[in-house]
């Protein structure tokens, strides 16, 4: 009987020790749990603090800083999805950008495609567009530089007087539009000089009436010289009048320029060329067919206010946004933006 007791005993106190350590064992595993969803919730937090001190960044216009912020988390692999996507979405920004900067255009335009489907956040979307900004400048230096040299060649010096004042006007604070208009300045002086020549043999050799030569010499003075220079006034007037614009006077040349306008048109167009608008800039619009116009811009040369420089003619899709530009030795159109 003694020995029953002392083996219930036994038993009874090897159920308490299973027991204590079961206990704590749930306990530890509780505690473990625990601190697994208090890290992760801290984990969580960090990552949220870090993706909006990017926001930050990207509002205050630093791209590489924000990129730097997001860094450490996705090479750990301790971003989440959204941080991922930002991240890589500013890595290909900052490649763009850098590209342009470069003068690798082709570089730029292919990274900037890569991010057209980007929509959030608007921080980020507010970077791409300065960028494409940027590079549509770029492209734009690149080809007024082009023309300029080809047209001076080529002695179409209108031509290359207004591609020159096109390049000089883009702006100065990109790397690469500053470098192409350095280098367009060289031209600059012989452009100017070659248009007074021609001007004066043209002066010499004018077998003209005492009352055109009024006429011109009117028009000269009174800023009618781009419109009687243009080739859409010009033609608007022959197919109204039957005479050639060189017989018409001041009167019969403004009726005819200011019915060719279209500001609503102006406006789009050189929102999707980012073709800058300076001041003595004179525009003739002309609609062709459907949503297509044609636009024709000039401007008096700088040095010879007898001297209409052509910065362009172009064609305008409202409807599908494309610009293009002629090539006035070729006479073909190709797509500027």
């Amino acid at each position: 009987m003694f020995g029953g007791k002392f083996m219930n005993t036994r038993i009874e106190k090897g159920i308490l020790v299973l027991m204590v350590l079961g206990l704590s064992v749930a306990t530890a595993a509780c505690s473990s749990n625990n601190y697994s969803v208090s890290n992760s919730a801290t984990s969580r937090t960090s990552e949220a603090e870090t993706y909006n001190r990017a926001l930050k960044y990207l509002k205050k216009g630093a791209p590489q800083q924000a990129y730097h912020e997001l860094e450490k988390n996705v090479k750990n692999g301790k971003a989440d999805k959204k941080s991922k996507e930002l991240y890589y979405n500013i890595e290909t920004l900052l490649t763009a950008k850098k590209a342009v900067t470069e003068n690798k255009l082709s570089t730029a335009a292919a990274k900037l495609r890569a991010l057209e489907q980007v929509k959030t956040p608007q921080s980020l979307i507010k970077q791409v567009k300065e960028v494409k900004g940027e590079y549509q400048a770029v492209k734009l230096a690149k080809l007024y530089y082009n023309e300029t040299v080809a047209y001076y060649k080529a002695g179409r010096y209108s031509e290359a007087g207004g591609s020159l004042e096109m390049l000089l006007t883009l702006p100065e604070k990109y790397q690469a539009v500053a470098a192409y208009q350095e280098k367009g300045k060289a031209y600059e002086e012989q452009i100017a000089s070659a248009q007074n020549k021609n001007v004066q043999t043209t002066s010499a050799s004018a077998s003209v009436t005492s009352s055109a030569a009024a006429t011109s010499s009117s028009a000269q003075t009174s800023g009618y010289t781009n419109a009687r220079s243009s080739k859409i006034v010009s033609s608007e007037y022959q197919q109204k009048t039957g005479s050639s614009i060189s017989s018409a006077t001041n009167s019969q040349v403004s009726s005819v320029a200011q019915a060719l306008s279209d500001s609503d048109i102006l406006g789009k167009f050189r929102s999707v060329t980012g073709i800058p608008q300076e001041a003595g800039d004179q525009y003739y619009v002309k609609k062709l067919i459907d949503s297509t116009y044609q636009i024709e811009i000039r401007h008096t040369s700088p040095n010879n206010t007898a001297v209409s420089n052509l910065k362009g003619m172009y064609k305008y899709d409202y409807k599908t946004g494309i610009a293009e530009k002629m090539n006035e030795i070729t006479g073909q159109y190709s797509r500027i933006n």
